[in-house]
C-alpha cells in the first residue's frame, strides 16, 4: 500500500501535469483559402433579326427620312416601288398568314394593268432622258428588289404587306397615286424600325469594346 506521502506526490503530480496541458495552447487552425469569385464577361451585344454585323444602315437626312431607294422619287414611281415590294411580298412570304399576298397582287396587276402599263413605260423613259446608260433602269430594278428582299426582317415586312396587299385589290385606277403615297411608308417601316435597331446594337457594343476589349472573332 503505498503511504502518505506517496499519495500526495502522485496527486501533485497529477495536478501539474494537468496544468501544464492547461497551459499549452492549441495550435492555430490553418487560414481558410480566399474566396475567389468567378469573374463572368458578359456576351457582347448581337445584331437585330441576326443580321451580319456588317449590315450599312442609310444615313439620316435633314427631312429625318433614310437616304434609300424610295427617296426622291415622284408618284409614278412611288406606285412603281410599291407594286415591286408586293412582287417580292408574293414571292417570298410563305406560311398560312402570307397566303392570300400572292392572289392579292396578281388581282392588284389585272385590275390595274393599263395604269401600271403606263407607269412603268413612264419611268423607263424618264431613265433614258437622264442617263446615257442603257442599262441604268435595270440597275435601278435589280437595286429596288434586293432592297425589298432584305431577309433578316422578312417577317415583319411579310406583315406589312399582307395589310397593304388587301387595300391593294380595292383601289381603283384613279387612285393608286394616293394608295401608293400611303402604302410605301407602310411597307418601308419595317426596315425603319431595324435601322434604329441596328444603330442602337451599335452603340451598345461600342459601350462592350470600351468595358471589356474587343471581343474574340
Amino acid at each position: 500500500m503505498p503511504s502518505r506521502r506517496a499519495k500526495i506526490q502522485l496527486v501533485v503530480i497529477s495536478l501539474a501535469v494537468t496544468v501544464l496541458a492547461a497551459c499549452q495552447t492549441a495550435p492555430a487552425p490553418p487560414p481558410a483559402a480566399p474566396v475567389i469569385q468567378p469573374q463572368y464577361t458578359p456576351r457582347a451585344p448581337t445584331p437585330p433579326f441576326r443580321a451580319s454585323a456588317t449590315t450599312i444602315v442609310p444615313p439620316l437626312r435633314a427631312d429625318g427620312l433614310r437616304q434609300t431607294i424610295n427617296r426622291d422619287i415622284g408618284p409614278l414611281q412611288t406606285l412603281w416601288h410599291v407594286r415591286s415590294a408586293l412582287n417580292v411580298a408574293a414571292l417570298s412570304c410563305t406560311g398560312p398568314l402570307y397566303n392570300r399576298i400572292t392572289d392579292d397582287y396578281n388581282a392588284f396587276i389585272k385590275n390595274n394593268s393599263s395604269s401600271l402599263r403606263r407607269a412603268n413605260n413612264a419611268i423607263k423613259a424618264k431613265f433614258r432622258r437622264e442617263n446615257s446608260d442603257r442599262k441604268a433602269h435595270d440597275r435601278h430594278m435589280t437595286s429596288l428588289y434586293n432592297y425589298w428582299s432584305f431577309s433578316p426582317i422578312r417577317r415583319p415586312f411579310c406583315d406589312q404587306a399582307v395589310q397593304v396587299s388587301q387595300r391593294a385589290i380595292v383601289t381603283k385606277s384613279k387612285d393608286l397615286n394616293a394608295f401608293a403615297a400611303e402604302a410605301l411608308p407602310e411597307l418601308e417601316k419595317p426596315f425603319n424600325d431595324f435601322y434604329l435597331a441596328f444603330e442602337e446594337y451599335q452603340r451598345d457594343l461600342e459601350a462592350w469594346n470600351r468595358e471589356y476589349g474587343q471581343p474574340q472573332t
